[in-house]
């Protein structure tokens, strides 16, 4: 499954006209939060949502109807209650999306931001996608783009004023949702890339390789280490980001690092490796991370022994509090891929929490 940002490419450098909605704000119970995105193409394709149902049918409605031309609209969706008794749902709020559309002829210039974009994604990297509002006519305008790099190069033309471009270089812009900023007389929309949470599943075996189809589903950067070749590949891990042979765990994390595979708080970690001392191995490196999620596979008797061991290396208690073991819901599970099902429903949980 592609990046959003590799479909808006593809289209790009095939000359198809697209359009594409940003959630710039929501309010209320809505079905997709600030940031969002949807690419819709003049046969009515998708690729990424909105919130499904009818509000999503009326966004679709608004993208065809200005598909033709090369513009922009800041528009308001109310799910009041004639479209939430449309739905059959419950929730209700306002919603403000940024619509603009793409010719079927983009400049060298607009190609090479989404290039950029997309090659930073796929190595886990971030950057400021920077939009600068221009002719506005009634309700509508035009943008220019550019990409502002973490160490200061701009990709693009150069637009961006000084003071702002101070402010993407000192991380002001680091949510998730764009920001309209005004400078003097000129208006940006600032939007800061967003990368996929990565998780590192050390341990190929049968649970790893059913957790690793259900993250690429659900938009995770997979890393997979295990010391078993015949596991640990790339004919097996068809989706994974990175598949990695090591010959001993305890030195994993030090090759993760020097193949600049950064463990961070948007990182998640997992531990399914084929012997308790390995999983030991592992966790006590993991401790030493900013690690957003450490889970660990075995009931709570390994669990128990594997703390004492550490403990007696000098772990504090209140580290080992902070891991996920046993892991998973508790959701009954017995098949490699029920066990799957429950981890990752335990991390997409982790992540919600920490959004």
């Amino acid at each position: 499954m592609e990046s959003l940002t590799q479909n808006i490419l593809n289209c790009l450098n095939q000359g198809t006209p697209f359009a594409l909605a940003t959630i710039i704000k929501s309010h209320g119970s809505t079905p997709r939060t600030s940031g969002s995105k949807m690419v819709v193409l003049s046969d009515g394709q998708l690729y990424g949502t909105v919130g499904g149902g009818l509000v999503e049918a009326r966004v679709i409605e608004t993208c065809l109807d200005m598909i033709s031309l090369p513009q922009c609209q800041i528009k308001e969706f109310i799910l009041n209650q004639d479209l939430k008794d449309g739905l059959d749902m419950v929730c209700g709020g306002n919603l403000t999306l940024w619509i603009e559309t793409f010719g079927p002829q983009p400049s060298p210039a607009l190609t090479q931001v989404f290039e950029t974009m997309a090659s930073l994604e796929k190595e886990g990297k971030k950057a400021v996608l920077v939009s600068k509002i221009q002719g506005f006519s009634r309700e509508t305008f035009t943008t220019q783009k550019c990409l502002v790099l973490p160490d200061g190069t701009v990709v693009g033309p150069n637009l961006v004023p000084k003071a702002l471009f101070d402010a993407t270089g000192d991380n002001q812009f680091s949510g998730t949702a764009p920001v309209i900023q005004n400078h003097n007389l000129e208006e940006f929309i600032i939007e800061p890339s967003q990368t996929n949470d990565t998780l590192f599943i050390f341990g190929a075996g049968h649970v790893g390789l059913q957790l690793a189809k259900m993250a690429h589903l659900t938009d995770f950067r997979t890393i997979v280490v295990d010391d078993r070749a015949e596991f640990a590949n790339e004919k097996r891990f068809k989706h994974a980001h990175a598949v990695h042979v090591t010959n001993q765990f305890d030195m994993a994390f030090h090759q993760l690092i020097n193949k600049k595979l950064v463990i961070d708080k948007n990182s998640y970690i997992v531990i399914l490796t084929r012997g308790h001392l390995h999983d030991q191995t592992v966790l006590e490196q993991a401790l030493k991370t900013q690690a957003a999620y450490i889970g660990m596979i075995g009931s709570r008797r390994k669990r128990n022994q594997v703390y004492a061991n550490l403990g007696e290396k000098g772990v504090t208690k209140n580290s080992l509090d902070q891991v996920y073991s046993p892991i998973g819901l508790k959701i009954n599970s017995e098949t490699p891929a029920e066990i799957a099902v429950s981890i990752i429903g335990e991390i997409i949980q982790v992540r919600a929490q920490n959004q």
